[in-house]
């Protein structure tokens, strides 16, 4: 078991400097987008983390039309060997464009990603440094995560139920199960080249990593962490869209595993991905897929078409 005393002997990233040629181990990897309100709290929860080996902060501002990019330049400017900003100009997601798989996570040079977005916090602050200490002494194991509770916009505990609460095979981790994200710390996979494109126009990016890193190894759950803190406000990403639209953007994420996997040459976890699709889609009760695994219909063919029945229920029709 972890123990929950803190290590005094560390001093906190905040108090801490780095050498140039000092090699990353850890990036934190972070999105805002109109998080003024929020995103000092977020920041203040990574520098108080306490490890003794090199952490940047990897922070990608979407385009803000409030104050978010100022107060991220402030922190950057206090502590500029830990922060990496990237402020954009205009807004990337609105034009399709998955910031995390386009910017963040191929500027992260650790050998391990942390990630949490600017409106969601932590209070552990060994919570990176027990992660990695687990990806160090266990090389089957390529994701670390933990449980969350539920804040509202002012940090007042709302009820919420979390994602997944047990440790999860490759196998298991291929087939994308919901894991609490802003609890994760992984292998950073992005240093070897660019992503495929079926995984860079995925609708859901964290539910992507996670049958991504199944190629790598499983994840083991971490009970004694502090639970993380995640927002649930109408500006959510997620959160903010409706069951209908949220179930058919899971859908489309398997299918874009499925295409994923079938490059890795992995039937097994193929066929479970388009089964997954085939169950969300039709879960929404706005049209039904048939699913047939024994049918020599070329695979390429039913994402085809299936891609385009699922867009025609996003329009509404």
């Amino acid at each position: 078991m972890m123990s929950d005393s803190r290590d005094e002997t560390v001093r906190p990233l905040r108090d801490r400097s780095f050498a140039d040629n000092e090699p990353v181990k850890l990036s934190i990897c972070c999105i805002t987008f109109n998080h003024a309100s929020f995103v000092a709290q977020c920041l203040d929860g990574f520098l108080d983390q306490r490890c003794d080996f090199r952490v940047e902060i990897v922070i990608y501002d979407d385009g803000s039309a409030d104050q978010t990019a100022t107060i991220i330049r402030e922190y950057a400017t206090r502590h500029p060997t830990i922060f990496r900003t990237i402020l954009m100009s205009d807004n990337q997601f609105s034009k399709g464009v998955n910031p995390y798989f386009g910017y963040v996570f191929p500027a992260a040079q650790g050998r391990y990603i942390a990630v949490c977005d600017g409106d969601d916090f932590w209070t552990d602050p060994m919570k990176v440094s027990r992660q990695v200490s687990v990806l160090d002494s266990e090389p089957d194991i390529a994701l670390t995560f933990g449980r969350v509770c539920g804040v509202d916009e002012n940090g007042a505990n709302i009820p919420y139920v979390g994602g997944i609460e047990r440790d999860l095979s490759a196998a298991q981790l291929k087939a994308a199960p919901p894991i609490n994200t802003l609890t994760s710390c992984f292998r950073n996979i992005f240093r070897n080249g660019p992503v495929s494109l079926f995984i860079r126009t995925s609708t859901i990016g964290d539910l992507t990593i996670w049958g991504m890193l199944g190629y790598y190894g499983g994840a083991r759950f971490l009970p004694d962490l502090a639970p993380a803190n995640y927002r649930i406000r109408p500006g959510g990403l997620i959160s903010m869209q409706g069951r209908e639209r949220q179930i058919a953007m899971t859908a489309i994420t398997h299918m874009h595993l499925a295409a994923y996997h079938m490059e890795q040459c992995d039937t097994d976890a193929t066929l479970a991905a388009i089964a997954a699709m085939v169950a969300h889609f039709n879960s929404a009760d706005q049209g039904f897929l048939s699913y047939q695994p024994a049918t020599h219909e070329p695979l390429r063919r039913k994402f085809k078409r299936w891609r385009k029945a699922i867009k025609r229920r996003l329009r509404g029709r």
